[in-house]
C-alpha cells in the first residue's frame, strides 16, 4: 500500500507539506483501540474534554497536485485522544539518521505506554550557524525523499507537514509575531553570550529563536486540529525536536533515575524538561504556551517579561513558568510551575560520513 507523496511547500499555518493519506485514514482506524479504554456507555466528559464534540470537520490531504477532502469523522472517533501527544518541530538536519528516527517511538512508548500520538512539523532547509562559540555548525539540508519516507514510515505520525523554508519570521514580517519589539532590545540578560550582551540582543539570533517558536506553534496547531476533529484533548503534551538521539536500552537503574518518574510527575501538573529540547507538560499548560507564543504580546507595561527574555530558554520560561536553561532564572513569567530536569536524549549534530 502506498503511503503518500513528499511535497515540500512553504507558508506559516496553512502549509501543503507532507500529509500522508495512509496515516490519515487507515492508521487512525487501526489506532482506535490504542487510545480508547473500555468505558460504560453512560460515561460523561471530564473537564479535560473539549467542550464541542462536533464531528463535522474534514481533513485535507495534499498528494502531489491534487487535494482530497476526507468525509467527516463519525461519532465513534469523538473520544479518541486521552493519552500523550508528542509534537516534534524543527529542522530535519539529522532526523533521517537511523539511530535518531528509529528510537523516537520506542522511547516514548516505553516511557508512557502505548497511548502516544506523534505530530511532525519539519523544515527541509537547515538554519545557518548561530554565530556563537562552539555552535557554528553548518546547515544540513534534507533532500533525500527515500530516507525521509523510511523515517516517517517508522515514526507513524498522525499528521506530517514538511516545508522547505525554515524562515517563517523575517525582518519584513516580524511585527506579525512580536507586538512590542522594544521589549527585546537592551535586554537584562542572565548571562552574556560571546561578549557583554544577551543572546537575543543580536537580531539574527532573535529571528532564529522566533522561527524555532513558530515551528513549535505550528506543531501544536496540528495537534489541536486533531483534537478538535475528535472532540477530546490529550492529557499530556511533549514539545521536542527531530534531531534527538534517544536510548531505550538503559539499565533499569538509569531509566528510573533519568526518566521513569516523568509520567507521575507530569500528571500532577508539573513540567519535566531537558532545557528547551524536550518538554513534557500538562495539556492546559500547552494551551498557555500556544496562546502566548503564537504572537508575543509582552509590552513595556509588563514588569515580568519586558527586556528580560534574553534567549530561547528564557522565552520558554516566559511561556511555561518553568526554568529551562542552565544559565539561571530570568524571572520573566507571571506564573511559577514546578519542574524537574530529565535526562532524555542527546542532539545528533552531524550525519555519519561514509
Amino acid at each position: 500500500m502506498a503511503h503518500g507523496v513528499l511535497v515540500p511547500c512553504s507558508g506559516r499555518f496553512a502549509r501543503c507539506g507532507l500529509l500522508v493519506t495512509f496515516w490519515t485514514v487507515v492508521f487512525l482506524l487501526s489506532t482506535e483501540m490504542n487510545f480508547q479504554q473500555p468505558t460504560a456507555v453512560t460515561e460523561q466528559p471530564s473537564v479535560e474534554d473539549v467542550e464541542s464534540t462536533s464531528t463535522t470537520s474534514t481533513t485535507t490531504v495534499n498528494t502531489s497536485n491534487t487535494t482530497t477532502f476526507l468525509p467527516p469523522l463519525t461519532a465513534a472517533f469523538t473520544k479518541v485522544p486521552r493519552g500523550v501527544a508528542v509534537c516534534i518541530a524543527g529542522n530535519l538536519r539529522t532526523f533521517t539518521v537511523p539511530v535518531v528516527f528509529s528510537q523516537i517511538r520506542p522511547f516514548h512508548e516505553k516511557l508512557w505506554g502505548s497511548k502516544v500520538s506523534f505530530f511532525l512539523y519539519g523544515t527541509l532547509a537547515g538554519a545557518g550557524p548561530k554565530n556563537q562559540t562552539n555552535h557554528n555548525l553548518p546547515a544540513i539540508n534534507e533532500s533525500n525523499q527515500t530516507a525521509l519516507n523510511i523515517a516517517v514510515t517508522l515514526l507513524r505520525p498522525e499528521t506530517v507537514e514538511l516545508v522547505t523554508n525554515a524562515e517563517d519570521v523575517t525582518e519584513e514580517n516580524i511585527a506579525q509575531y512580536v507586538l512590542h519589539q522594544e521589549c527585546f532590545r537592551r535586554i537584562q540578560f542572565v548571562q552574556p553570550v560571546d561578549g557583554d550582551e544577551a543572546f537575543f540582543e543580536n537580531r539574527v539570533r532573535f529571528l532564529r529563536g522566533l522561527n524555532q517558536l513558530a515551528h513549535v506553534i505550528s506543531s501544536l496547531q496540528m495537534m489541536m486540529r486533531y483534537e478538535n476533529a475528535r472532540g477530546r484533548r490529550f492529557k499530556v503534551v511533549i514539545l521536542t525536536r527531530p534531531d534527538l538521539r534517544y536510548d531505550v536500552n538503559r539499565s533499569d537503574h538509569d531509566w528510573f533515575r533519568d526518566v521513569a518518574w516523568v509520567p507521575e510527575w507530569t500528571s500532577n501538573g508539573n513540567v519535566a524538561l531537558q532545557m528547551d529540547h524536550w518538554v513534557a507538560m500538562p495539556r492546559a499548560l500547552a494551551e498557555r504556551f500556544f496562546l502566548l507564543g503564537k504572537v508575543l504580546s509582552c509590552s513595556p507595561s509588563d514588569k515580568f517579561c519586558c527586556r528580560k527574555i534574553d534567549r530561547s530558554e528564557s522565552l520558554w520560561e516566559y511561556l511555561t513558568g518553568a526554568v529551562h536553561g542552565n544559565f539561571g532564572q530570568c524571572s520573566c513569567s507571571n506564573i511559577t510551575t514546578p519542574y524537574k530536569k530529565a535526562k532524555v536524549a542527546k542532539i545528533q549534530r552531524t550525519k555519519p560520513t561514509k
